[in-house]
């Protein structure tokens, strides 16, 4: 498959954030980001998976997502749904958090795809949305004193959500499909061997015509996409975790050197020795 079938949305400035009313988010098919996100539903039929967890999403629920995270959205009636999303700059948020308050713990201390879903009431969307549409608003605008307004804000939510992560009110993981859970559950045991329709179809006693139709219409993406990009996830890990560039090619699941270079950079913007370095430098 051409590499043109990957999708990438690049994010300039700390901050970015939208308030979108659409049927189809603007990367349909499972992605990650080398940003933070957060997702805030308000309106619709959607399922989200985030790694092998997958919520059918009710007004108030909020999803975060650290940048190991793949996750894709499914909207269930093809009806506009509506959504904030707001995506950051983490290494910033990391040099301005303290010992006693760290502002990225939410989206670091889970195990990937698991206790990303927490939810805010009414009451607290009511409170919250306003200071989120100035959020909004200051991120998008190019004026004196846009960008501190912009940061202070975000400072306010991340605090609220670190709060709310860990209060009561955190919601239990999600739950796949049944019939692609052992499809997923296959291919993350096997992410760092040779992966093929044929071999996961047979791995699990399924045709492979059927799995790939199946995968596609529970997940809105391909097996094919959903390995690649879980094999740059990982990669992504080691890489921060200070293996090599050849190293992570291997541990990852990538047969080929320059293929690895080649779909990395697709996916993420960065080579993998750009990315290393960046992380590795924090």
């Amino acid at each position: 498959m051409p590499d043109s079938h990957f999708r990438r949305e690049d994010f300039s400035g700390l901050v970015h954030a939208t308030h979108s009313r659409s049927r189809e988010a603007s990367n349909p098919d499972f992605h990650v980001h080398n940003n933070y996100e957060i997702y805030i539903f308000l309106r619709g039929h959607v399922n989200y998976f985030v790694e092998q967890s997958c919520y059918q999403l009710k007004r108030g629920d909020i999803l975060i997502f650290n940048s190991q995270e793949l996750h894709t959205v499914v909207n269930l009636e093809n009806q506009l749904y509506e959504r904030i999303t707001i995506h950051f700059d983490p290494q910033w948020i990391r040099r301005i958090s303290t010992v006693q308050t760290d502002l990225l713990a939410c989206f670091q201390d889970h195990p990937n795809g698991i206790g990303n879903l927490s939810h805010m009431e009414e009451e607290a969307l009511a409170f919250w949305l306003p200071i989120i549409e100035q959020l909004i608003s200051h991120s998008q605008a190019e004026v004196y004193g846009s960008d501190l307004l912009t940061q202070s804000l975000l400072v306010q939510l991340l605090v609220y959500l670190n709060r709310l992560y860990q209060s009561s009110s955190r919601v239990g993981s999600g739950m796949v499909p049944v019939k692609i859970q052992p499809v997923l559950q296959y291919v993350d045991r096997h992410i760092s061997e040779a992966l093929t329709l044929e071999g996961v179809a047979s791995a699990i006693s399924m045709d492979k015509f059927y799995l790939s139709h199946l995968f596609k219409k529970e997940t809105g993406s391909t097996l094919f996409q959903y390995i690649v990009v879980k094999r740059v996830t990982l990669a992504k890990h080691f890489l921060s975790q200070g293996y090599s560039v050849t190293e992570t090619c291997e541990a990852s699941g990538f047969n080929d050197y320059s293929n690895f270079i080649r779909t990395f950079k697709k996916i993420t913007g960065l080579s993998p020795g750009q990315y290393k370095k960046q992380t590795c430098s924090i």
